[in-house]
């Protein structure tokens, strides 16, 4: 109860911050807004460090992979199933990271929350940079988000820097800059190495690049970005295998996904939120989730680039038979550069459900209280799903739509064409 507490006092502040400053159309400078975002981050750094909370994949998967790339071992053929099943960028990353636990001597839970933090302030301004208008009060609203400073602070996951990469490969799209298309597709690999699943952004920003020649041009940069990554790991973790057999053993790792289920939406029914391997599941899950995101893309297809990924991510979310609490970042920084009416009821219902994940669950102490908070936490993720449901963007179909009554945004200033470049008023 107390770590629930103290917890408490930073998450709370931070969404009533975010909250108010919604209805008072707060707007502080870029310096404000980034101090904020420290403050409020290092804090839950040093209350994780004193109940000693920390995931179990940033407190062993993440030091394994770092410590297999010092130890010029594949961190995917060694790691535990499942353990490490990215490309190599981010276990170099982690590989620095670890590093400099050992000549600094400073703790891991310090050292490994680094990276995920510095990515969070980066999407602090690119979030500002994605609005169409109240670009400060935006990137203030980041620097308070909760969920945010969860997944970076506490879990110290990978989302914020696969995130920054993919937002600013959206954030470039939509200027008038030169080369903007390979910069874009450099961006967009750069996600897609970090964590895999930003492969769905690429639809919104070929969509935010006019022209054929351009939307070409950034799959192509994105492609020969991921293929030169995953050539280092052989080259920079070589195991006795031989160049070709060792890829072909890392290729076939990354395609393998383990079908657990049971611990978010029809799944969570089905299992009875239990968490369980199903391949049955897994197969229909897979069906449903591409059945739902091809759905989306087709439905916002007209959409302004930054409605039509929100779309699609909220579809991935209501749609997936699997899920990890720091999934629910994934739509934030569209949603809340362009509010709609249900953006903000599902982002506190999502907010209260990852830190029920993060602290209730994560602090059952023995196994079989573990066991009957899990069943409460996954058949809740329902109420998550409904909430996300109306968070859709049901009323912005085309890039030219406008506001429905009772959104944030004055209509009058809230056109923004396919490309980016003319706005109203």
């Amino acid at each position: 109860m107390a770590k629930l507490v103290v917890f408490g006092i930073p998450l709370i502040a931070a969404l009533a911050l975010c909250l108010v400053a919604s209805r008072r159309r707060w707007a502080p400078s870029l310096l404000v807004a980034l101090g904020v975002a420290v403050a409020l981050r290092v804090a839950v750094v040093g209350i994780s460090m004193a109940f000693h909370v920390a995931p179990y994949d940033f407190g062993v998967d993440f030091p394994v992979a770092a410590d297999n790339v010092l130890n010029l071992r594949d961190p995917i053929l060694n790691a535990r199933e499942g353990g490490w099943h990215f490309l190599p960028m981010m276990a170099y990353v982690l590989a620095g990271q670890q590093w400099g636990t050992h000549v600094t001597g400073i703790d891991w839970a310090i050292i490994g929350r680094v990276v995920p933090i510095a990515a969070d302030l980066v999407l602090t301004v690119l979030v500002g940079r994605l609005a169409p208008e109240r670009g400060a009060l935006r990137r203030f609203q980041w620097a308070c988000n909760p969920l945010a400073i969860m997944v970076c602070a506490l879990h110290g996951q990978l989302e914020p820097i696969a995130l920054a990469f993919g937002v600013g490969a959206l954030v470039v799209a939509r200027t008038d800059r030169p080369r903007r298309a390979f910069v874009a597709g450099l961006l967009l690999g750069l996600s897609i190495a970090a964590n895999s699943w930003p492969v769905l952004l690429a639809p919104g920003i070929l969509l935010a690049l006019p022209g054929l020649r351009r939307r070409v041009v950034a799959m192509l940069t994105t492609g020969v970005t991921l293929v030169l990554i995953l050539l280092t790991e052989p080259l920079v973790t070589p195991d006795g295998r031989g160049f070709a057999g060792q890829m072909h053993e890392i290729v076939a790792a990354l395609a393998h996904t383990k079908p657990v289920v049971g611990e978010w939406g029809w799944t969570a029914l089905a299992a009875g939120g239990d968490q369980v391997v199903d391949p049955t599941l897994g197969r229909i899950g897979t069906l449903v989730l591409a059945a739902g995101v091809i759905a989306a893309m087709w439905w916002w297809r007209r959409a302004d680039p930054v409605i039509f990924t929100a779309a699609v991510l909220l579809a991935f979310l209501i749609c997936t038979h699997r899920l990890g609490t720091q999934y629910l970042l994934w739509p934030l920084p569209y949603l809340l550069a362009r509010p709609m009416r249900g953006t903000w009821p599902a982002f506190v219902v999502a907010t209260v459900w990852t830190a029920m994940g993060y602290l209730w669950l994560g602090g059952s102490g023995s196994y079989d209280t573990w066991i009957v908070r899990h069943e409460v936490w996954a058949l809740s993720s329902v109420a998550v799903i409904v909430f996300l449901i109306y968070a859709l963007p049901w009323a912005r179909r085309r890039s030219t739509d406008v506001p429905v009554p009772g959104e944030p945004l004055r209509p009058d200033r809230d056109l923004v064409t396919d490309g980016g470049a003319a706005r109203s008023g």
